[in-house]
Protein backbone atom coordinates (compact mmCIF):
# COMPACT_ATOMS: atom_id res chain seq x y z
CA UNK A 1 0.00 0.00 0.00
CA UNK A 2 1.69 3.56 -0.82
CA UNK A 3 0.41 6.60 1.83
CA UNK A 4 -0.03 9.98 -0.14
CA UNK A 5 0.54 12.84 2.11
CA UNK A 6 -0.68 16.59 1.00
CA UNK A 7 -0.83 19.55 3.17
CA UNK A 8 -3.52 21.20 1.11
CA UNK A 9 -7.14 20.47 1.86
CA UNK A 10 -8.84 21.80 -1.28
CA UNK A 11 -8.43 20.10 -4.98
CA UNK A 12 -5.98 22.02 -7.14
CA UNK A 13 -2.95 20.75 -9.52
CA UNK A 14 -1.03 18.61 -6.80
CA UNK A 15 -4.50 17.23 -5.44
CA UNK A 16 -5.32 15.94 -9.80
CA UNK A 17 -1.79 14.31 -9.93
CA UNK A 18 -2.58 12.70 -6.61
CA UNK A 19 -5.93 11.63 -7.67
CA UNK A 20 -5.47 10.26 -10.89
CA UNK A 21 -2.22 7.84 -9.67
CA UNK A 22 -4.33 6.30 -7.43
CA UNK A 23 -7.54 6.07 -10.52
CA UNK A 24 -4.98 4.43 -12.98
CA UNK A 25 -3.41 2.14 -10.58
CA UNK A 26 -6.15 1.29 -8.18
CA UNK A 27 -5.98 -2.22 -10.24
CA UNK A 28 -2.48 -3.25 -9.19
CA UNK A 29 -1.59 -1.27 -6.10
CA UNK A 30 -3.45 -0.14 -2.51
CA UNK A 31 -3.67 3.72 -1.96
CA UNK A 32 -4.35 6.37 0.97
CA UNK A 33 -4.82 10.01 0.38
CA UNK A 34 -3.85 11.58 3.93
CA UNK A 35 -5.30 15.53 3.85
CA UNK A 36 -6.81 18.04 6.06
CA UNK A 37 -10.56 17.98 6.02
CA UNK A 38 -11.73 20.44 3.89
CA UNK A 39 -13.34 21.12 0.73
CA UNK A 40 -11.09 18.13 -1.00
CA UNK A 41 -13.80 15.89 0.71
CA UNK A 42 -16.37 16.63 -1.25
CA UNK A 43 -14.41 16.43 -4.67
CA UNK A 44 -12.84 12.48 -3.59
CA UNK A 45 -16.81 11.99 -3.30
CA UNK A 46 -17.61 12.80 -6.38
CA UNK A 47 -15.26 11.20 -8.06
CA UNK A 48 -15.42 8.36 -6.48
CA UNK A 49 -11.76 8.15 -4.25
CA UNK A 50 -13.41 8.92 -0.73
CA UNK A 51 -13.04 5.47 0.34
CA UNK A 52 -9.29 6.13 -0.32
CA UNK A 53 -9.28 8.99 2.33
CA UNK A 54 -7.87 9.66 5.70
CA UNK A 55 -8.48 12.87 7.40
CA UNK A 56 -6.40 14.65 9.95
CA UNK A 57 -7.06 17.90 11.31
CA UNK A 58 -3.40 18.86 9.98
CA UNK A 59 -0.45 16.79 8.47
CA UNK A 60 2.19 16.91 11.05
CA UNK A 61 5.31 14.65 12.29
CA UNK A 62 2.46 12.61 14.62
CA UNK A 63 0.09 12.35 12.18
CA UNK A 64 2.61 10.81 9.66
CA UNK A 65 3.79 8.49 12.40
CA UNK A 66 0.94 7.66 13.79
CA UNK A 67 -0.48 6.48 10.31
CA UNK A 68 2.22 4.73 9.18
CA UNK A 69 2.36 2.76 12.27
CA UNK A 70 -1.57 1.75 11.85
CA UNK A 71 -1.51 1.52 8.12
CA UNK A 72 2.26 -0.51 7.69
CA UNK A 73 2.61 1.23 3.94
CA UNK A 74 5.16 0.00 1.35
CA UNK A 75 5.95 3.41 0.85
CA UNK A 76 5.09 7.08 1.61
CA UNK A 77 4.09 9.24 -1.26
CA UNK A 78 4.88 13.32 -0.09
CA UNK A 79 3.27 16.06 -2.13
CA UNK A 80 5.51 19.58 -2.41
CA UNK A 81 7.79 20.94 0.20
CA UNK A 82 6.25 20.84 3.73
CA UNK A 83 4.94 17.57 3.38
CA UNK A 84 8.02 16.10 2.06
CA UNK A 85 9.87 17.49 4.67
CA UNK A 86 7.78 16.77 7.72
CA UNK A 87 7.61 12.99 6.25
CA UNK A 88 11.73 12.94 6.18
CA UNK A 89 12.04 14.01 10.00
CA UNK A 90 8.93 11.78 10.64
CA UNK A 91 10.21 8.75 9.16
CA UNK A 92 14.11 9.17 8.85
CA UNK A 93 14.38 6.15 6.65
CA UNK A 94 12.09 3.42 8.59
CA UNK A 95 9.77 3.73 5.01
CA UNK A 96 10.62 4.88 1.79
CA UNK A 97 10.01 8.46 1.17
CA UNK A 98 9.18 9.70 -2.56
CA UNK A 99 9.14 13.71 -2.13
CA UNK A 100 7.26 15.09 -5.35
CA UNK A 101 7.35 18.57 -6.01
CA UNK A 102 5.00 19.93 -8.13
CA UNK A 103 5.93 24.25 -8.14
CA UNK A 104 8.89 26.10 -8.29
CA UNK A 105 9.13 28.73 -5.94
CA UNK A 106 11.14 31.89 -5.74
CA UNK A 107 12.75 30.66 -2.75
CA UNK A 108 14.41 27.38 -4.38
CA UNK A 109 17.30 29.76 -5.49
CA UNK A 110 17.97 31.34 -2.22
CA UNK A 111 20.31 29.29 -0.23
CA UNK A 112 19.65 30.91 2.68
CA UNK A 113 16.67 30.37 2.67
CA UNK A 114 14.61 28.30 6.02
CA UNK A 115 12.59 25.87 3.11
CA UNK A 116 15.61 25.91 1.03
CA UNK A 117 17.70 24.52 3.53
CA UNK A 118 15.34 22.39 5.47
CA UNK A 119 14.19 20.39 2.31
CA UNK A 120 18.02 19.70 2.02
CA UNK A 121 18.11 18.15 5.55
CA UNK A 122 15.07 16.19 4.95
CA UNK A 123 16.31 14.81 1.50
CA UNK A 124 18.83 12.75 3.43
CA UNK A 125 15.85 10.70 4.35
CA UNK A 126 14.30 10.78 1.09
CA UNK A 127 14.38 7.47 -1.81
CA UNK A 128 13.25 9.63 -4.57
CA UNK A 129 12.47 13.03 -5.64
CA UNK A 130 9.98 13.03 -8.44
CA UNK A 131 9.81 17.10 -10.45
CA UNK A 132 6.88 18.00 -12.46
CA UNK A 133 9.56 20.05 -14.73
CA UNK A 134 13.47 20.26 -15.59
CA UNK A 135 13.14 24.14 -14.23
CA UNK A 136 12.35 22.56 -10.24
CA UNK A 137 15.60 20.90 -10.45
CA UNK A 138 17.32 23.50 -12.21
CA UNK A 139 16.59 26.30 -9.82
CA UNK A 140 16.73 24.32 -6.56
CA UNK A 141 19.87 25.71 -5.11
CA UNK A 142 21.21 22.47 -3.54
CA UNK A 143 19.89 20.54 -6.32
CA UNK A 144 23.50 19.46 -6.71
CA UNK A 145 23.87 18.02 -2.85
CA UNK A 146 21.35 15.57 -2.96
CA UNK A 147 22.44 12.30 -2.66
CA UNK A 148 19.01 10.54 -3.53
CA UNK A 149 18.04 10.24 -7.76
CA UNK A 150 15.72 12.97 -9.19
CA UNK A 151 13.39 11.99 -11.76
CA UNK A 152 11.56 14.35 -13.84
CA UNK A 153 7.83 13.12 -14.98
CA UNK A 154 5.86 16.12 -15.84
CA UNK A 155 2.31 15.21 -15.08
CA UNK A 156 -0.81 12.77 -15.88
CA UNK A 157 -2.32 14.09 -18.70
CA UNK A 158 -5.03 12.87 -20.71
CA UNK A 159 -6.98 15.18 -23.86
CA UNK A 160 -9.93 12.63 -24.11
CA UNK A 161 -10.28 13.30 -19.96
CA UNK A 162 -10.88 16.93 -20.75
CA UNK A 163 -13.21 17.03 -24.11
CA UNK A 164 -15.37 14.34 -21.99
CA UNK A 165 -15.62 16.84 -18.94
CA UNK A 166 -16.13 19.78 -21.67
CA UNK A 167 -18.76 18.16 -22.79
CA UNK A 168 -20.88 17.92 -19.47
CA UNK A 169 -22.40 21.19 -19.98
CA UNK A 170 -22.98 24.61 -21.10
CA UNK A 171 -20.80 27.95 -19.35
CA UNK A 172 -21.59 31.89 -20.06
CA UNK A 173 -18.84 32.68 -22.51
CA UNK A 174 -15.69 35.37 -21.83
CA UNK A 175 -13.23 36.34 -24.42
CA UNK A 176 -10.69 36.09 -21.64
CA UNK A 177 -10.39 33.48 -18.69
CA UNK A 178 -8.16 32.83 -15.83
CA UNK A 179 -8.31 29.42 -13.46
CA UNK A 180 -5.65 29.03 -10.36
CA UNK A 181 -5.85 29.57 -7.09
CA UNK A 182 -6.15 33.51 -5.76
CA UNK A 183 -2.84 33.29 -4.86
CA UNK A 184 0.76 35.57 -5.60
CA UNK A 185 2.55 32.42 -7.32
CA UNK A 186 -0.65 32.83 -9.55
CA UNK A 187 -0.83 36.65 -9.81
CA UNK A 188 -4.28 36.98 -10.47
CA UNK A 189 -4.30 40.91 -9.28
CA UNK A 190 -1.52 40.88 -12.50
CA UNK A 191 -4.20 39.46 -14.69
CA UNK A 192 -6.53 41.87 -13.64
CA UNK A 193 -4.11 44.56 -14.39
CA UNK A 194 -3.09 43.19 -17.95
CA UNK A 195 -7.27 43.15 -18.55
CA UNK A 196 -7.67 46.94 -17.44
CA UNK A 197 -4.30 47.52 -20.24
CA UNK A 198 -6.38 46.55 -22.95
CA UNK A 199 -7.34 49.39 -25.24
CA UNK A 200 -11.20 47.97 -25.58
CA UNK A 201 -11.07 46.33 -21.98
CA UNK A 202 -15.06 47.92 -21.57
CA UNK A 203 -16.37 46.00 -24.06
CA UNK A 204 -15.15 42.53 -23.05
CA UNK A 205 -16.07 40.13 -20.38
CA UNK A 206 -12.95 38.92 -18.25
CA UNK A 207 -13.67 35.63 -16.18
CA UNK A 208 -11.58 34.61 -13.29
CA UNK A 209 -12.18 30.84 -11.76
CA UNK A 210 -10.86 29.72 -8.46
CA UNK A 211 -10.44 30.85 -4.95
CA UNK A 212 -7.37 31.70 -2.02
CA UNK A 213 -6.27 34.71 -0.16
CA UNK A 214 -5.78 37.44 -2.53
CA UNK A 215 -9.59 36.85 -3.89
CA UNK A 216 -11.13 39.59 -2.00
CA UNK A 217 -7.98 42.22 -3.01
CA UNK A 218 -9.18 41.73 -6.71
CA UNK A 219 -12.64 41.57 -6.36
CA UNK A 220 -12.07 44.94 -4.27
CA UNK A 221 -9.42 46.32 -7.20
CA UNK A 222 -12.15 45.26 -10.14
CA UNK A 223 -14.96 47.05 -8.40
CA UNK A 224 -12.89 50.21 -7.81
CA UNK A 225 -12.05 50.45 -11.24
CA UNK A 226 -14.73 49.63 -12.80
CA UNK A 227 -13.64 46.43 -14.71
CA UNK A 228 -15.77 44.02 -16.16
CA UNK A 229 -14.35 40.90 -14.25
CA UNK A 230 -16.98 38.52 -13.38
CA UNK A 231 -15.59 36.13 -10.42
CA UNK A 232 -16.52 32.63 -10.93
CA UNK A 233 -15.48 31.11 -7.47
CA UNK A 234 -14.12 27.63 -7.32
CA UNK A 235 -15.62 25.37 -9.92
CA UNK A 236 -15.92 21.77 -10.03
CA UNK A 237 -15.65 21.47 -13.69
CA UNK A 238 -13.97 24.00 -15.23
CA UNK A 239 -13.74 23.02 -18.43
CA UNK A 240 -16.90 23.78 -19.51
CA UNK A 241 -15.98 27.68 -19.09
CA UNK A 242 -12.38 26.75 -21.09
CA UNK A 243 -14.25 25.37 -23.72
CA UNK A 244 -17.19 28.99 -23.88
CA UNK A 245 -13.81 31.65 -23.75
CA UNK A 246 -11.69 32.61 -26.61
CA UNK A 247 -8.38 32.83 -24.57
CA UNK A 248 -6.46 31.72 -20.91
CA UNK A 249 -4.42 34.32 -19.56
CA UNK A 250 -1.93 32.93 -17.29
CA UNK A 251 0.79 35.57 -15.60
CA UNK A 252 2.36 33.21 -12.86
CA UNK A 253 5.04 34.20 -10.84
CA UNK A 254 6.18 30.78 -11.05
CA UNK A 255 4.90 27.52 -12.38
CA UNK A 256 5.91 24.00 -11.63
CA UNK A 257 4.16 22.90 -14.74
CA UNK A 258 1.47 24.40 -16.14
CA UNK A 259 -1.12 21.87 -16.63
CA UNK A 260 -3.92 24.63 -16.69
CA UNK A 261 -2.49 25.41 -19.96
CA UNK A 262 -2.72 22.02 -21.60
CA UNK A 263 -6.71 21.74 -20.46
CA UNK A 264 -7.41 24.70 -22.20
CA UNK A 265 -5.09 23.69 -25.29
CA UNK A 266 -6.66 20.45 -25.63
CA UNK A 267 -9.69 22.42 -26.33
CA UNK A 268 -8.38 24.56 -29.13
CA UNK A 269 -7.73 27.74 -26.77
CA UNK A 270 -4.46 29.50 -27.07
CA UNK A 271 -2.65 30.69 -23.64
CA UNK A 272 -1.05 33.79 -23.17
CA UNK A 273 1.57 33.12 -20.15
CA UNK A 274 4.37 34.30 -18.32
CA UNK A 275 6.80 31.35 -19.69
CA UNK A 276 8.04 30.72 -15.81
CA UNK A 277 8.69 27.48 -14.64
CA UNK A 278 7.36 24.38 -16.56
CA UNK A 279 5.49 26.52 -19.24
CA UNK A 280 8.05 27.74 -21.22
CA UNK A 281 8.32 23.49 -21.96
CA UNK A 282 4.24 23.59 -23.11
CA UNK A 283 3.83 27.11 -25.04
CA UNK A 284 5.58 28.21 -27.66
CA UNK A 285 5.00 30.64 -30.90
CA UNK A 286 3.14 28.40 -32.92
CA UNK A 287 -0.09 27.76 -29.80
CA UNK A 288 0.26 30.95 -27.44
CA UNK A 289 2.55 33.70 -26.33
CA UNK A 290 4.86 34.24 -23.37
CA UNK A 291 5.23 37.61 -22.66
CA UNK A 292 7.28 39.62 -20.22
CA UNK A 293 5.38 42.96 -19.54
CA UNK A 294 1.87 44.46 -19.67
CA UNK A 295 2.35 46.17 -23.17
CA UNK A 296 3.55 42.77 -24.86
CA UNK A 297 0.36 40.72 -23.09
CA UNK A 298 -1.65 43.68 -24.36
CA UNK A 299 -0.55 43.28 -27.97
CA UNK A 300 -0.57 39.74 -27.84
CA UNK A 301 -4.33 39.44 -26.61
CA UNK A 302 -5.01 42.36 -28.78
CA UNK A 303 -3.91 40.41 -31.61
CA UNK A 304 -5.95 37.25 -31.00
CA UNK A 305 -8.94 39.17 -30.18
CA UNK A 306 -9.12 40.90 -33.58
CA UNK A 307 -7.03 38.78 -35.97
CA UNK A 308 -8.67 35.70 -37.35
CA UNK A 309 -6.54 33.97 -39.28
CA UNK A 310 -3.80 34.15 -36.62
CA UNK A 311 -6.91 33.16 -33.85
CA UNK A 312 -7.34 29.92 -36.20
CA UNK A 313 -3.47 28.90 -36.56
CA UNK A 314 -2.99 29.55 -32.84
CA UNK A 315 -6.08 27.48 -31.78
CA UNK A 316 -5.27 24.43 -34.26
CA UNK A 317 -1.44 24.39 -32.88
CA UNK A 318 -3.20 24.55 -29.32
CA UNK A 319 -4.78 21.66 -30.25
CA UNK A 320 -1.86 19.48 -31.44
CA UNK A 321 0.30 21.04 -29.25
CA UNK A 322 -1.93 19.41 -25.98
CA UNK A 323 -1.99 15.95 -28.18
CA UNK A 324 1.89 15.55 -27.44
CA UNK A 325 1.58 15.74 -23.78
CA UNK A 326 -0.63 12.84 -23.78
CA UNK A 327 0.65 10.44 -21.23
CA UNK A 328 -1.82 8.82 -18.66
CA UNK A 329 -0.73 5.55 -19.28
CA UNK A 330 2.84 6.25 -19.40
CA UNK A 331 2.70 8.34 -16.67
CA UNK A 332 1.31 5.43 -14.47
CA UNK A 333 3.57 2.93 -15.51
CA UNK A 334 6.36 5.03 -14.83
CA UNK A 335 5.04 5.69 -11.05
CA UNK A 336 4.26 2.11 -10.81
CA UNK A 337 7.98 1.30 -11.79
CA UNK A 338 9.36 3.93 -9.20
CA UNK A 339 6.67 2.20 -6.22
CA UNK A 340 8.63 -1.18 -7.27
CA UNK A 341 12.19 0.12 -7.33
CA UNK A 342 11.51 0.80 -3.61
CA UNK A 343 9.64 -1.77 -2.34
Amino acid sequence: MILHVIKSNIYSGAENVVCQIIKGLSDREDFVYMAPHGPIEDKLRSIGLYENYRGVDKITVSEIKKAVNELKPTAVHAHDFTASVLCGYALKGRVPVISHIHCNPLWLKNSFHPNSISYYIASRWFSEIITVSDAVSREYVYSDKIKCPITTLGNPFSVEQVLNAAREGVSDSSDILYVGRFNPAKNPLGAIKIFEALPDHNQLTFRMIGNGELLEECKEYAATHGLNVVFEGFKDNVYTFMNSTKLVLMPSIFEGFGLVALEAMSLGKPVVCSGVGGLSDIINEDCGYICSDTATYSAAITELLTDKNIYGQKTTAARNRAAEFDNLDKYCNQMLSIYKNLI
